[in-house]
């Protein structure tokens, strides 16, 4: 019979110690995978329509740091870039994140909804601007939103927790009328974004939709003078960096501060990505709070390992007395570190899953488990438990065999 290694008897020779040392390790991984889970969603949710823009490249306002502020650029920079060489298609796409205000108009005024702010997506039926299959000029859902006053529901808006498999909103259904700012509109067709840390739901109408409720009635001029989004679609071959500078200059008019930016989809999204990490303090917190789930997990190893060695000095003295240099003993060490490191983040993982899900659920965000990040965090968990191997092994080297007997 194969005697079993030194590391992997020293630690389990007491099964429910050692259930205990992995249960310590597993509430380490899971709150660093928590803790991470919710940056990645702050990051993920807040770049959802960056991500479904079909542009090569992007129009936006210089003071338009976030997606949720209210800059925008003048309309005719669009007829600008349209006759640079290289473009093929620019259209524009409307953003409403302030005036927008979904209401319930059930007939039992005791069963509506409160009213609540909604983030509204102006763009052509026929311009293909997100890419949501809904949005295909081939798929008959998208003549429905042709009509004046039809509107597209995000199906996947915050839900209530009081009231599992509904929206904040009440009931949104394809069929239904309600009233957004005021104004009568109809329900006709659902698709999937998802909500992020400002906005808890979203709808999709046309331009000219969009205008007639939420531009004419606040707007002093011409509604559609001003343009939230331009996105850029450039020709076959083109080359983008050549492309861009080339708008750049078409809509530079010389003064101090332009008011139009040319941006590929990368950096548009890069942007609003550290917007929300350097300029909130919501991305702070949760990477302080990732830190701390990285130190605890410290602490509890080091006291897992640091009170093994001296639940085995008498035998670590032994080997030492026998002819065992610090070297071979160390590795001891750092492998029972390794096990710890290997079972507890697997248990930490699967428990993490679970909670991702729950999660997710409850409050829409996207939590994504993805190959990636769980590579990521394992290398962390990896570093934190030999980190903590080698602050143990400091008692372990002063043992002297003379002392021990």
């Amino acid at each position: 019979m194969r005697t079993p290694p030194l590391a992997w008897a020293n630690l389990t020779h007491d099964r429910v110690r050692f259930a205990l040392f992995i249960a310590g390790i597993t509430f380490a991984v899971v709150l660093m995978f928590v803790q991470l889970g919710f940056r990645n969603a702050l990051l993920d949710s807040n770049t959802q329509i960056q991500e479904k823009l079909r542009a090569d490249l992007i129009l936006v306002s210089p003071s338009r740091q976030a997606i949720a502020m209210r800059e925008a650029f003048p309309r005719r920079r669009l007829s600008q870039v349209a006759a640079v060489p290289g473009v093929e298609s620019v259209q524009a796409v409307y953003l409403e994140n302030i005036i927008g205000y979904l209401r319930d108009t059930n007939p039992d005024p005791a069963k509506r909804e409160p009213t609540r702010a909604v983030r509204v997506i102006g763009v052509d039926p026929e311009g293909y601007a997100l890419d949501l299959p809904q949005l295909d000029p081939k798929s008959p859902e998208t003549q429905t939103l042709q009509r004046l006053g039809s509107v597209w529901y995000d199906r996947l808006s915050k839900s209530d927790p009081t009231r599992p498999g509904q929206s904040i909103y009440g009931p949104l259904e394809i069929g239904l009328t309600s009233e957004l700012s005021g104004q009568n509109i109809e329900l006709t067709g659902g698709f999937d974004l998802g909500s992020d840390f400002t906005t808890d739901g979203t709808l999709i109408v046309s331009d000219r939709t969009f205008l007639r409720l939420l531009r004419e009635p606040y707007a002093f001029g011409s509604p559609s003078a001003q343009v939230d989004l331009g996105l850029v679609r450039l020709k076959p071959g083109s080359d983008p960096d050549q492309v861009k500078a080339a708008i750049q200059r078409a809509v530079d008019t010389g003064e101090r501060d332009p008011d139009v930016e040319v941006l590929t989809k990368a950096e548009y999204r890069d942007r609003e990505r550290t917007f929300w990490l350097n300029n909130t303090p919501i991305g702070f917190a949760f990477g302080f709070g990732m830190a701390m789930g990285f130190v605890v997990g410290l602490v509890i190893c080091y006291q897992i390992l640091s009170g093994n060695v001296s639940d085995h000095l008498s035998e670590y003295g032994t080997l030492k007395a026998i002819g065992y240099t610090n070297a071979q003993l160390a590795w001891v060490v750092l492998q029972e570190a390794l096990i710890l490191a290997v079972v507890g983040f697997v248990f930490g993982a699967v428990v993490s899953y679970g909670a991702y899900a729950l999660l997710e659920s409850q409050t829409g965000l996207p939590l994504r488990f993805t190959l990636d990040r769980c590579v990521w965090l394992f290398a962390a968990t990896v570093f934190m438990c030999c980190l903590s191997g080698l602050v143990a092994l400091i008692a372990l080297f002063r043992a002297d065999p003379a002392d021990v007997f």
